[in-house]
C-alpha cells in the first residue's frame, strides 16, 4: 500500500514517537525550515512534553500518530527525532485507521520500530529519512535534501538508492536480487525479535544501520538475527553507515569489518557496503516496503516502483 505523494504547499504533522527534541533551537529552526519550503506544519500535542528521556507518555505519544493519520488535512507525518520509546506503544497504534488513511510517515533510528510495526499490520510504505529536529532543525545537507523531497513529492520508477559513488559488492554472490526494502536500526530489529511486530523477512532485502554501539554489541545483534534465522529468508543485505561503532578503550577486540565477515561472508546472497543510510548528515531515504533491484553488472541499486501515488 502506497501513501499519496506530499504536495506543494500540503501539511506535514510534526510528531515525537520517542524522545523529545534535543532543543527547543532545533526544534523551532526545523518547523522554520518546512514552513520556508511552503509547508504548513501541525505540531503534536507531545512534541514539547519531556517525560525522563521520553517525550510525553506512551499514550500521549500514540495519540499523536493516530490522531495525525485520522485528520483528513495532513499529507505527511515526519517525527522530530529518534532516541528511544516507539516500541512501548506498539500494541496502542491504530492500524486499521492507518490502513483506511495510509500518508507518509518518515523517521528512522528508533524509529525503525514503528516502520516495522505499520508494514507488518497494513503492508503501507514508510520512509527512513530526515527528521524535523535531527536533520531540518540544523544545516540540511544539500544533497539528502533534494533526494528526500523529490522521493515522497514526485511518484516516479528507477530512483538510485546512493549518490555519489555507488555501493558495491562486500560479500556473497554476484547475482541480481528484486525484493521489498525493510529494516532500519539493528539494535531496534532486535528488540522486536519474538513479538507481533516484526516482518517475516521473506524474500526481502534487508538495510542495517547503527550508531554508537561497540562491535562486540554488533556481534551479538547480528548473532541475534543469524539465530532468528532472519538470514536465511533474505534475497540480499545493504549495509549502510554504522556511525562511531568502535571500541572505546583499550580492549581487546574485533574490528567492525571482522564481524561483519564472521555472520555476513558466506551468504549465498549480494551483500551491498557504503550505502548512504543512517545517522550521518549525507543520506538517502529509503522507502521501507517498496521493491527494489540490484544489477551487479552495472553496479546499479534503484527503486522498482513509485514509492508514492
Amino acid at each position: 500500500m502506497k501513501p499519496r505523494r506530499l504536495p506543494a504547499g500540503g501539511t506535514i504533522g510534526v510528531v515525537a514517537p520517542a524522545s523529545p527534541p534535543i532543543s527547543d533551537e532545533l526544534l523551532n529552526n526545523g518547523i522554520t525550515y518546512l514552513e520556508k519550503q511552503g509547508f504548513r506544519v501541525r505540531i503534536g500535542d507531545a512534541v514539547r512534553s519531556k517525560r525522563g528521556y521520553l517525550a510525553g507518555s506512551d499514550e500521549e505519544r500514540v495519540r499523536d500518530i493516530n490522531k495525525m493519520f485520522a485528520d483528513p488535512e495532513i499529507d505527511a507525518i515526519i517525527a522530530v527525532r529518534g532516541g528511544y520509546g516507539c516500541a512501548r506503544f506498539l500494541y496502542l497504534l491504530d492500524y486499521e485507521l492507518i490502513r483506511r488513511n495510509p500518508k507518509i510517515f518518515v523517521g528512522y533510528s528508533d524509529i525503525t520500530a514503528l516502520h516495522c510495526a505499520i508494514y507488518n499490520r497494513t503492508g503501507l510504505i514508510t520512509f527512513a529519512g530526515p527528521m524535523v529536529a535531527a536533520d531540518f532543525g540544523s544545516d540540511i545537507e544539500s544533497q539528502t535534501e533534494a533526494y528526500f523531497w523529490s522521493l515522497i513529492m514526485e511518484p516516479q520508477t528507477g530512483v538510485r538508492l546512493s549518490f555519489g559513488d555507488p555501493s558495491g559488492l562486500k560479500f556473497g554472490t554476484q547475482r541480481s536480487f528484486t525484493g521489498p526494502l525493510l529494516g532500519g536500526n539493528v539494535a531496534v530489529l532486535c528488540s522486536l525479535i519474538g513479538s507481533a511486530y516484526l516482518p517475516g523477512f521473506n524474500g526481502t532485502v534487508l538495510a542495517l544501520e547503527e550508531i554508537g554501539e561497540a562491535p562486540y554489541r554488533i556481534d551479538r545483534m547480528l548473532n541475534q538475527l543469524k539465530m532468528y534465522g532472519v538470514f536465511d529468508k533474505l534475497s540480499g543485505i545493504l549495509l549502510g553507515q554504522f556511525t562511531d561503532c568502535k571500541q572505546d578503550n583499550d580492549r581487546p577486540t574485533l574490528t567492525l569489518d571482522e564481524v561483519f565477515d564472521d555472520y555476513l561472508s558466506d551468504l549465498a546472497y549480494p551483500v551491498l557496503d557504503a550505502v548512504p543510510f543512517g545517522h550521518e548528515k549525507q543520506k538517502i531515504t529509503l522507502p521501507m516496503g517498496a521493491y527494489i533491484r540490484y544489477i551487479p553488472d552495472q553496479n546499479l541499486l534503484t527503486i522498482v516502483e513509485s514509492a508514492v501515488l
